[in-house]
């Protein structure tokens, strides 16, 4: 990669249409590491609770936060937010988080009083805290730089074809996500929470049965990424993920190593997968994902990603170079 240097006097105004045409034509290496983003994603919220429900409830409740801070054009950098995190929300009941986060009410309900007894959320007739506790929780910090590598690399292939004049770097990204911290966040984790309940509905709503199909999934793309074929973003580059030659499963105790699921529900789920046709095991125990269902829904919404993430690139670019 040629050295390029940042001038943050002059900023670049990127259009989703530019985005989108440069995820397309450079797919492999940009859903790479979209990839490694959403599994360190998935595996930061299971370490953190045990629960990836009770995780999404928590940061769809800061998803609403950061949303009202927005409504009153209020902007907090992440340094003036976590000086107290805590804070209180009125407009939301169990019946909305239910409706808005696919959960069944008495789910939700049972959570909810989970947290509570966790000392992270506190419910008091009709509103919501979340306490500072909650804050422990998160790890923005990490969030935010794996992200900023994505807006660093569609930058600079946005600069190498000549559709922009320059090209910044993750520092320049991270230094202005924190600036603007809670404005940004606010359309991130929209998108997000988003992207992980329309994957999580092709596992039977199943958290944890979504988590370790992703993990297989993971597990393979990282194959096809080692054997650095070059494919299209279209049909062929999910067949390319389940033909390349000498890839490698994984065993149960890997897959929970990996997720932090206890091994006996791993076996417990891999059994549901294995009966719904959507993985295969080998003589050595070793699991693999196939193009059972769970795939070809999956890989229908791999694509609709690619204009869902471009539009929010584009958004969060717009805010970054022109508030």
């Amino acid at each position: 990669m040629q050295n390029f240097y940042i001038n943050k006097d002059t900023p670049t105004k990127i259009s989703e249409k530019n985005i989108y045409d440069i995820y397309c034509d450079n797919y492999d290496s940009i859903h790479y590491l979209f990839i490694e983003f959403q599994f360190s994603w998935l595996q930061q919220a299971y370490r953190a609770l045990g629960d990836l429900d009770k995780y999404n409830i928590i940061v769809f409740l800061y998803k609403e936060n950061f949303s009202e801070l927005n409504e009153i054009f209020k902007v907090k950098s992440l340094n003036e937010f976590y000086i107290n995190p805590r804070f209180d929300l009125e407009r939301i009941n169990i019946i909305e988080i239910s409706k808005k986060l696919r959960i069944s009410k008495e789910t939700t309900r049972r959570k909810i009083l989970e947290l509570q007894k966790d000392g992270v959320l506190i419910k008091n007739k009709k509103t919501i805290t979340v306490t500072l506790k909650a804050g422990l929780l998160q790890k923005p910090e990490n969030t935010i730089n794996s992200f900023s590598k994505i807006l660093q690399y569609v930058s600079y292939l946005l600069h190498k074809e000549k559709k922009v004049k320059k090209y910044y770097e993750k520092e320049f990204f991270i230094k202005k996500i924190k600036e603007r911290f809670t404005q940004i966040l606010a359309i991130f984790l929209d998108y997000q929470i988003n992207y992980v309940l329309v994957r999580k509905e092709l596992a039977n709503n199943d958290s944890e049965l979504f988590f370790i199909a992703g993990c297989l999934m993971y597990n393979q793309i990282m194959f096809l990424k080692k054997s650095q074929n070059k494919r299209h973003y279209q049909k062929e580059w999910i067949d390319e993920v389940f033909y390349i030659g000498n890839k490698k499963g994984i065993n149960a105790m890997t897959i929970s190593e990996l997720t932090g699921i206890p091994r006996p529900t791993i076996i417990r789920k891999l059994k549901i997968l294995l009966k719904q046709g959507d993985i295969f095991k080998d003589d050595d125990n070793l699991y693999y994902m196939t193009k059972g269902k769970f795939v070809s829904n999956l890989n229908k919404l791999r694509l609709n990603n690619i204009k869902e993430l471009s539009t929010t690139i584009s958004k969060i670019n717009n805010i970054i170079f022109f508030s």
